[in-house]
């Protein structure tokens, strides 16, 4: 899914985000963290797209899920 047209600032945001709450070891407790900053914040330019109803969520999703499977899946020996 290719994010819906946005500045690469943005699109590199999302997926810093993704990769962090991917890689965390409570990634739904960071994902609920970053929530509650945007409600407090109310910085919705910025993290809107944490918001489920948010059109860049799907792709924030996206890039969660990717970075969790690029985390999970086995290297080729050759890379050891």
């Amino acid at each position: 899914m290719e994010a819906p047209s946005v500045s690469a600032e943005e699109k590199h945001r999302i997926e810093r985000v993704a990769r962090f709450v991917a890689r965390d070891r409570d990634g739904d407790m960071a994902q609920a963290l970053l929530l509650r900053l945007l409600k407090i914040t109310r910085n919705g330019r910025r993290w809107g797209f944490l918001a489920p109803d948010h059109p860049l969520h799907p792709y924030y999703l996206q890039q969660k899920v990717s970075e969790q499977c690029r985390i999970l899946r086995p290297r080729p020996a050759a890379d050891r």
